[in-house]
């Protein structure tokens, strides 16, 4: 199955947004969101750069960017009201060291970031389509890890957190079925990616008494 024929990863909805998000898009989506293939390219060429699939409420990326302000952070998300939150919160904070993509991230892979190009690549608390029969829509296959290692650089980082075992368990055997990729330890983490606060999922995961797995990997081929 290749990527353009795999079943997407999330199901688009019309989410609830609230005033203050609907006004951050209104008036900041020109100055945070880019979409052509162009404008992502300048942005990363030639820096830390790191791409945060799916990015929720945003919470790891403003933090980042805030302590990280040499790091070029790229977002991609399909949801405008993690969008908006992004937008009002990077704004008030004046930081200029993120940009947004309203993107499938298989797509904005593929098409619109250059081979070795990113240092690091996080996916926090994915959608883990539970049912068996939905597994298929999971978005970490063989292809996409393939993808991954195209567009991550020499030694780039793959950050990648669930609460649901099974898909841990998953990821965990196709990485480390493929030769290609080192696991590393959350001590061996740079700093960029360290000290990241929790996720509102994160956090929800923890009042549901679900487990936390983290899966660290390093490109080496």
């Amino acid at each position: 199955m290749t990527l353009r024929s795999k079943p997407k990863s999330f199901v688009t909805r019309r989410g609830r947004i609230t005033a203050n998000q609907k006004k951050a898009l209104d008036s900041l989506w020109n100055k945070y969101v880019i979409n052509d293939a162009s404008h992502i390219r300048k942005f990363i060429k030639g820096k830390y750069s790191l791409l945060d699939i799916g990015f929720g409420a945003g919470e790891t990326l403003i933090s980042i960017a805030q302590k990280e302000k040499d790091v070029c952070l790229l977002g991609a998300e399909v949801y405008l009201s993690g969008i908006g939150t992004v937008l009002s919160k990077a704004n008030k904070f004046s930081l200029d060291n993120i940009r947004v993509v309203n993107e499938d991230a298989e797509d904005l892979l593929r098409d619109k970031i250059p081979n070795s190009s990113l240092n690091a690549i996080i996916m926090f608390y994915p959608d883990p389509w539970p049912k068996r029969k939905h597994h298929k829509r999971r978005l970490i296959k063989e292809e996409f890890i393939e993808l991954l290692n195209k567009k991550l650089k020499s030694n780039g980082i793959f950050y990648f957190k669930t609460d649901w075992k099974d898909y841990f368990n998953e990821v965990s055997c196709l990485f480390e079925d493929d030769p290609n990729w080192e696991e590393l330890s959350l001590n061996e983490l740079e700093e960029q990616l360290s000290d990241i606060p929790p996720t509102s999922f994160e956090k929800k995961a923890i009042q549901a008494n679900r487990s936390l797995n983290t899966k660290v990997v390093k490109k080496v081929n």
